[in-house]
């Protein structure tokens, strides 16, 4: 499921904004971005967001804004100074210059001051980075909730649908028997003279039993069962219902190699057509 969510958190001369926007994703894939002086906070958030999303591609990107400004310190490599000094010393001597090296010249070359940002504690930060991560998460979660509900709707509405072809197929099935009985019956009537009856009745019957499909068809209404159950459960739906649905494409697949029936074979497609749009479905739920 797609979302969004913002938030923010105010710290002593500054605030965290964080944004999280989340897409579909059969798996949880968790990216946090961070400047950089604070990575180290990066698993913390991460395992935050993944305690509250179990699918989907989620990134959240994180900017701290000192408004009092950034704390900065002047540091000085003393012994590159010194260098400094003494090269340029020995460069007025080689061209005979008199003039004494100023500090202004040796400040001046490069890498001898520097302005360095310090962080202080930065542990302090902690805390507000996650304030604001699961405040955007409580956004980022009722949006995906929403999205959720017409998805659930949806699924349950083609669900209906299938529920009304096994009903249709399970009226045809008792002539998918007996029309395959008859046709055994017939290809064998040939051999009467070779076989016994009884023989030829046997045989008919056993191969007539290999073309019924009321296994399938209790094994079908149990798995709308358990979809109906795991919509309306409060755990994680998506991969159940990957699973399931991959099941009811399997017992569909089996009826129609085994009715050899025109009106069960489009009836079943008609279902399978129902049951693509359900996985598309169920791969953006949570």
């Amino acid at each position: 499921m797609t979302g969004y969510g913002c938030a923010e958190a105010v710290f002593p001369g500054g605030k965290v904004i964080v944004e999280i926007k989340a897409v579909n994703h059969r798996f949880c894939d968790v990216m946090v971005r961070l400047p950089r002086a604070y990575m180290c906070f990066e698993d913390s958030l991460r395992k935050l967001v993944q305690e509250n999303v179990a699918r989907g591609r989620v990134e959240a990107y994180i900017t701290i804004e000192e408004i009092a400004g950034k704390n900065v310190a002047v540091q000085i490599d003393k012994e590159l100074a010194i260098a400094y000094h003494k090269a340029l010393e020995d460069l007025c001597r080689c061209l005979g210059m008199k003039e004494s090296v100023s500090l202004e010249s040796i400040i001046a070359q490069p890498g001898v001051m520097n302005l360095v940002e310090t962080r202080g504690d930065i542990n302090r930060m902690l805390p507000v980075l996650q304030t604001a991560t699961k405040e955007a998460l409580a956004q980022l979660i009722r949006r995906r909730e929403a999205e959720g509900a017409s998805l659930v709707k949806d699924i349950k509405d083609r669900l209906g649908r299938i529920k009304g072809i096994c009903m249709l197929i399970e009226e045809e099935a008792p002539r998918v028997v007996q029309s395959y009985r008859e046709r055994i019956l017939e290809r064998l009537g040939g051999l009467s003279d070779l076989v016994e009856p009884g023989r030829v009745l046997g045989e008919a019957a056993l191969l007539a039993e290999r073309a019924d499909i009321t296994e399938e068809l209790v094994r079908l209404r149990g798995h709308t069962e358990r979809i109906e159950e795991t919509l309306v459960s409060e755990s994680a739906a998506g991969r159940r219902l990957d699973f399931l649905l991959q099941e009811m494409f399997r017992e569909f697949n089996t009826i129609v190699s085994k009715a050899q029936n025109l009106r069960i074979s489009q009836l079943v497609i008609d279902a399978k057509s129902e049951l693509e749009k359900m996985r598309e479905q169920a791969q953006n739920l949570e």
